[in-house]
C-alpha cells in the first residue's frame, strides 16, 4: 500500500515491476516492461496528471489489497497466471482506472529505443489486458442491442372487439 505522501514502499515498487511485466507481454525476458526499469517514467508521467495519478494510485492499492497476494508473501511471490488473474480482477473492478494505466505503461514501453515497435492495435491473443469495454461503451452497446432488437420483434396484431367495429 502506498505510503500516505503518495510514494511507493519497496513492496509497491517490487509488485510494479512484475505488474508491468504482466501487463506488456514479450518474448525475450530481457525486454519485460519492469525489466526494463520503467516503473520510473510511468510514475513520473502519472503525477503530471491528475486523474492518471489516482488511476496509478487506485490500482496501486488494489494491487497490494489482493488477498492471494497476501497470502503467498506478496504479488511477486504469485505464479505468472496467478498475477495475471489477479491482474484480470482489478482490471474487473476499476476497469477506467486500469485502462489508463494501461495507455501509460503501453505508451512509455514503446517510446523505448529497446522495445519493438508498437502495434497497430492491442487486439492480438498475446494480450491479456485491455479488451475489457469501459462501463459507458458497455452501457451504450446494451443500450444499441435492446433497441435493435425492439425494432426487429414483430407487432403483435391488435385485436378489435366486435363494440369497437360497430363504432366505426
Amino acid at each position: 500500500m502506498p505510503n500516505q505522501d503518495g510514494s511507493l514502499t519497496g513492496a509497491d515498487e517490487i509488485t510494479l515491476v512484475q505488474v508491468l511485466n504482466r501487463m506488456v507481454p514479450s518474448d525475450d525476458d530481457d525486454l519485460g516492461a519492469g525489466t526494463l526499469g520503467i516503473l520510473d517514467e510511468v510514475q513520473q508521467r502519472s503525477t503530471g496528471d491528475d486523474q492518471l495519478h489516482h488511476a496509478f494510485m487506485r490500482i496501486t492499492e488494489a494491487l497490494s489489497l489482493d488477498l492471494l497476494a497476501q497470502a503467498v508473501g506478496g504479488f511477486a511471490a504469485l505464479s505468472e497466471q496467478e498475477q495475471v488473474t489477479s491482474l484480470h480482477g482489478v482490471e474487473n473492478v476499476l476497469p477506467e482506472e486500469f485502462g489508463l494505466f494501461l495507455g501509460t505503461v503501453r505508451d512509455v514501453y514503446y517510446e523505448d529505443r529497446r522495445t519493438p515497435d508498437r502495434p497497430e492495435n492491442f487486439k492480438g491473443d498475446n494480450e491479456e489486458f485491455g479488451k475489457i469495454p469501459s462501463p459507458s461503451e458497455e452501457i451504450l452497446e446494451r443500450l444499441s442491442e435492446k433497441k435493435s432488437s425492439e425494432s426487429k420483434k414483430p407487432q403483435a396484431p391488435q385485436h378489435i372487439s366486435p363494440d369497437q367495429t360497430r363504432e366505426q
